[in-house]
């Protein structure tokens, strides 16, 4: 069972799930201002207790809490929500999570990016339910590691596995790829307005026309309040048909994994365009401009030491920075790029492990339990 937005997406990517929707206590959301209904729906699990058993379907489950009560484990996939910017859907996780763990039902959260986090009452939930997982998977070990740590998760249940979109790259050759690879997320959580993405595409097209190389627009994100493919075209001047840039959609994680592989260097703001970069021994020129960037790119930087230029955009020598940054990239040698391939493929098998050592986890517990009751309930 997966709690899913769209249910059509989850059917074409795992037709084995059932969807189910995050809506529980919707007579009195219904009775909120609309801007208020997602801060209900983040806290409601809290007061799971209180909504009565008759009010929960057990049998066919609609609605996350009702999932959660009839699941035998809970699972937060992998995401970089548990941070100030994400804080009611990180809220929502978190108490979905809190009220398995006080079920009795094994916890477990996979690929996370976390942080920063500077709320009190984000910090404070955090800490109410590290502690209780049985295994915790990070994206990155830099920021992330010692956060969770200092937030009560158990350091035998923390491991570095980095994102669990590597599994989707395999073991791929040395690409050969020619082209400049460019992203840009032109969104208020980025802090990136159409100012600032004017002034990186006409960076980028002034250091393509030195490379003499195509530049290939990698587009991630496809909600339509923050398309990425909508901005590159404002921002890349794609209308005056530019023969040098190369801009279309893509729809599936291997498109866009084909497409990173086909550049020789990325320029990106986006964190998604940097893994399946890097996986593939592409470097990348990093663009940030906030706090929340600045940790996804350091932990990055981190796992594929040598292959990341962060520039941030409010200096004044950006243009010149960035121009720096994609040369080096661009001449990075044949033997850099193999490491940050030996990295990932080093990632994805700790992700491996993380996976296989909680399923052993939770039989070894389940078969303790039913040693210990004649109830079998996990």
């Amino acid at each position: 069972m997966v709690v899913a937005h769209s249910a059509a997406n989850l059917a074409a990517y795992c037709p084995a799930a059932k969807s189910v929707g995050r809506a529980s206590g919707q007579a009195f959301a219904r009775l909120l201002p609309q801007r208020y209904r997602p801060v209900w729906q983040s806290i409601v699990p809290y007061f799971a207790g209180r909504l009565g058993p008759g009010r929960l379907n057990l049998v066919d489950p609609r609605t996350a809490l009702q999932a959660v009560r009839a699941a035998d484990v809970v699972v937060a996939a992998g995401g970089g929500y548990v941070t100030d910017t994400w804080r009611w859907h990180a809220t929502g996780v978190l108490g979905l999570l809190s009220l398995a763990q006080r079920l009795g039902k094994p916890t477990a959260m996979f690929g996370q990016g976390i942080g920063p986090i500077r709320e009190r009452a984000l910090r404070m939930q955090a800490r109410a339910v590290f502690p209780g997982l049985v295994a915790l998977s990070l994206r990155e070990g830099h920021l992330g590691r010692p956060l969770a740590l200092s937030l009560g998760a158990a350091p035998e249940a923390v491991t570095v596995t980095g994102d669990d979109a590597l599994e989707l790259v395999g073991n791929t050759g040395n690409p050969d790829g020619g082209a400049l690879g460019v992203n840009l997320r032109v969104t208020g959580y980025a802090a990136v307005d159409s100012n600032a993405a004017a002034e990186v595409g006409d960076a980028v097209l002034q250091v393509s026309g030195i490379l003499g190389a195509p530049i290939l627009a990698l587009p991630v994100s496809r909600h339509e309040e923050n398309a990425d493919l909508a901005a590159m075209q404002r921002m890349l001047h794609t209308g005056n048909r530019r023969a040098d840039v190369i801009l279309r959609d893509l729809a599936t994680p291997q498109d866009l994994i084909s497409a990173a592989a086909a550049c020789r260097a990325v320029v990106t703001g986006s964190y998604h365009a940097a893994v399946f970069a890097l996986a593939q021994g592409v470097p990348v020129v990093c663009v940030t401009n906030s706090g929340y960037y600045d940790a996804k790119f350091s932990g990055l930087n981190a796992l594929f030491p040598g292959m990341c230029w962060i520039t941030p955009l409010n200096t004044t020598d950006f243009a010149d920075r960035l121009h720096a940054g994609v040369q080096q990239a661009w001449q990075l040698p044949a033997s850099s790029r193999a490491a940050a391939r030996d990295a990932a493929a080093s990632l994805r098998d700790a992700g491996r492990d993380a996976y296989a050592r909680f399923r052993k986890a939770i039989d070894h517990g389940a078969m303790i339990f039913h040693a210990d009751s004649d109830e079998l309930t996990t």
